[in-house]
């Protein structure tokens, strides 16, 4: 029986053994979360050292600018705890991880706490945390702009209007870099106009554009701009009318200085008919309107000049045609009374004068389409010419004229 109990304690002793040498054996495992976003890690930097009696914390992060990804690498010491200690960490965005060197990689910008918590036996033996400031994921802009002219009277004149984006933050600075030898120019403003130096050929500027982030993270993009030969011209043009009561004909003239050899002249006479190209150009208008005729100067296919005029035409068939119609109205031994009625027409436009004249003197300029002449009877018949001239808004006229008889006593 003795040696019975003496073989237990024996064993019990090599079991206790056993199971303390292997959990003097266990050190605090390293626990990383992967990266999950693509692109390169740069070198970590920034290191802070946060002190918790007897608990150093030392941390880090990589560079949050494309194309290194921003992740934060956590190290901490501790000092008179077990061997056997965990040390386990929240990051203040649902990861986790234990070991006594740890990474994470927040996935939005923000404030947040990070909490060790070291236990053995799941006693919480000491408790530290340190707060961390991180501009997490995506926060890198991408730059792309446009460039238009803005007035093509002035072809060196033109605007810039930056299309650039960033995933996560905002764009807080546009640097335009013109490279024609004029300083940057730094704006927050997605817009921004630039005048080039005038040339005397047409030449290209690579255009660069930095934009940066709230992130501190930039991006730069280029455009080749092409900036065309600068002319000062300046002047408008002639429109002379001729032939207007028959067949009315413009001719358009330019009056134009500083315009360079080889220039074409193209025209727009609003009226629905195309552009025309000349120099001196002629067209017809068909109807009576104010036009606003526009003149543009080109270039080696390039507009460097364009003015307007309003040009009013009085259109096609504008000629009145003078008609009458005559009859006695009243006649007795002494006299006769003739009526005259104006049967005039006119194509296109109005009248703005009716003028009858009769052969005894008498006018009759009072816009007057029905008028009334007595007439003397003498000895022996007579005849008496009458005439109606009538004018349309064109200035054009025509004459009717009609001749009566008189009959004697």
């Amino acid at each position: 029986m003795r040696i019975r109990i003496q073989y237990l304690l024996l064993f019990a002793s090599f079991f206790l053994l056993v199971f303390s040498c292997k959990k003097d054996d266990t050190t605090p495992t390293t626990t990383t979360i992967t990266p999950t976003v693509g692109g390169a890690t740069s070198s970590y930097k920034d290191t802070v050292s946060v002190t918790a009696g007897n608990v150093i914390i030392k941390y880090s992060r990589t560079n949050q600018c494309y194309p290194s990804n921003e992740i934060f690498t956590f190290t901490a010491t501790g000092t008179g705890f077990p061997s056997s200690a965990t040390y386990e960490w929240t990051f203040g965005d649902s990861h986790t991880a234990t070991g006594t060197t740890v990474r994470n990689i927040y996935n939005a910008t923000g404030n947040y706490t990070v909490i060790l918590s070291i236990k053995d036996n799941n006693q919480v033996l000491n408790k530290t945390s340190v707060s961390i400031s991180a501009w997490g994921q995506q926060v890198t802009p991408h730059a792309a702009f446009a460039v238009q002219i803005f007035d093509v009277n002035f072809l060196n004149n033109m605007s810039f209007t930056s299309s650039s984006s960033v995933q996560r933050g905002t764009l807080t600075n546009y640097l335009w870099d013109w490279a024609d030898g004029t300083p940057q120019t730094s704006t927050a403003n997605a817009f921004t106009p630039h005048n080039f130096p005038p040339v005397a050929a047409d030449k290209s500027y690579p255009v660069q554009l930095v934009v940066t982030a709230n992130s501190g993270c930039k991006d730069t993009a280029v455009v080749a701009v092409s900036v065309p030969a600068v002319y000062s011209l300046s002047g408008n043009f002639d429109a002379v009318a001729t032939n207007v009561c028959i067949n009315e004909t413009f001719t358009m003239t330019p009056k134009v200085t500083g315009a360079p050899a080889g220039a074409i002249y193209k025209w727009d006479f609003a009226d629905a008919t195309g552009l025309a190209e000349g120099n001196p150009v002629t067209h017809i208008f068909t109807y009576q309107n104010d036009y606003d005729v526009k003149m543009y100067v080109y270039l080696s296919g390039k507009l460097i000049y364009q003015t307007h005029k309003a040009v009013r035409a009085n259109g096609q068939n504008i000629r009145p045609k003078a008609l009458m119609l005559k009859n006695v109205v009243t006649s007795d031994a002494s006299s006769v009374t003739w009526a005259f009625y104006s049967q005039s027409n006119i194509p296109h436009g109005y009248y703005i004068g009716y003028r009858w004249e009769f052969s005894n003197g008498r006018v009759d300029d009072n816009f007057n389409t029905y008028v009334e002449n007595l007439y003397t009877k003498g000895t022996s018949a007579a005849t008496e010419t009458v005439k109606l001239i009538v004018t349309g808004n064109s200035g054009c006229k025509d004459t009717a004229t009609a001749v009566i008889t008189i009959p004697a006593k």
